[in-house]
């Protein structure tokens, strides 16, 4: 099976979204509507690695720190779910301006990211419809994830 992944953390988030039972959408603009975001990149969407506060800074991690600190995990979705919308169809449809468009195009290239690998559908999508696998290592092993449950 061909798929998009979204890539989050395993402390950080996972919990939060074993207890929901579903990926659900969100919304970083105001007045956007909420999104899941997926990405085509095989091993790691670089824009996912997100920066942490440190000594109240904003510091930007490496991947390696960013695995360190939070763990990696990604949900399977199937290429071919045709509610799926490619990034100029997914900001238009979240009410993302142009101007707004090209600036997160611009600092998704500086982390290494790419649009053409940037998909989102608005969801909610539940964990049964998806498949779950954690970074072990340099490896993606399959994750069972139980609905409801506040852990792995």
């Amino acid at each position: 099976m061909k798929a998009l992944y979204h890539y989050t953390s395993e402390r950080q988030h996972l919990p939060v979204i074993l207890a929901s039972g579903e990926l659900r959408g969100r919304a970083d603009m105001a007045g956007a509507r909420p999104l899941i975001w997926f990405s085509a990149h095989p091993f790691w969407e670089p824009t996912a690695t997100k920066p942490r506060w440190m000594g109240g800074l904003l510091v930007p991690q490496t991947f390696e720190e960013y695995y360190d600190v939070f763990g990696c995990v990604r949900f399977a979705l199937p290429t071919c779910d045709g509610r799926l919308m490619d990034w100029r169809r997914a900001c238009k449809f979240a009410g993302i301006p142009k101007r707004d468009r090209w600036a997160l195009e611009s600092v998704g290239a500086k982390e290494g990211g790419h649009p053409r690998h940037w998909f989102a559908l608005a969801g909610p999508v539940p964990l049964a419809e998806l498949r779950a696998e954690q970074l072990v290592g340099s490896q993606w092993q399959s994750l069972r994830v139980e609905e409801g449950a506040s852990h792995v």
